[in-house]
């Protein structure tokens, strides 16, 4: 059986080689870790934001569920809601953008850098804008939830509190 045949490098390579393997070595390293994905700020506070949605869905319950107790007709009530997504916190960003000609051509890079407050504690990132949370649907459990014009009005006031459509929320009447 014969052994696989192997080229040989020259001998010119191979003093190179030998010369700058380890310059070789940390530019690999260097090119892996700038091509590595990063995380931005941004990304992390919107998850914890989103958890931060779901008490504040809780919060929404409680109330809607004060507010349809004292309806004519609805009795005691109990709420759910579902959340699609949380209260979203967008951070303020600074961009700072350059651009070099040379002879042969040009290049162009963008930079981005959260922009923070300092504070007694610290530094805080300065809000721009806040979402409001996205509701994904409603269950309502009341006494009334026998009577049609029950239903109509509960439909109504969890429209009009949380946007979610007629068709999402589900009125049923809560058992003796």
């Amino acid at each position: 059986m014969k052994s696989p045949v192997r080229p040989e490098m020259p001998a010119y390579l191979q003093k190179l080689f030998d010369k700058y393997k380890y310059i070789l070595l940390v530019c690999l390293v260097g090119l892996v870790l700038l091509l590595w994905p990063q995380s931005e700020p941004e990304l992390r506070e919107t998850a914890s934001a989103a958890r931060e949605g779901l008490g504040e869905a809780a919060a929404l319950e409680t109330r809607i569920e004060a507010i349809l107790e004292t309806m004519d007709g609805v009795g005691k009530a109990q709420v759910l809601l579902t959340v699609e997504t949380g209260e979203e916190t967008i951070y303020a960003f600074d961009r700072t953008d350059s651009q070099t000609q040379n002879g042969t051509g040009g290049s162009a890079s963008s930079q981005r850098e959260l922009v923070t407050l300092s504070e007694s504690g610290g530094q805080a990132p300065v809000p721009v804008q806040t979402a409001a949370p996205v509701y994904r649907g409603a269950v309502v459990v009341c006494e009334g939830g026998g009577s049609a014009s029950v239903r109509l009005e509960v439909t109504r006031v969890i429209q009009s509190l949380t946007g979610i459509s007629a068709d999402r929320i589900v009125i049923s009447k809560m058992k003796q």
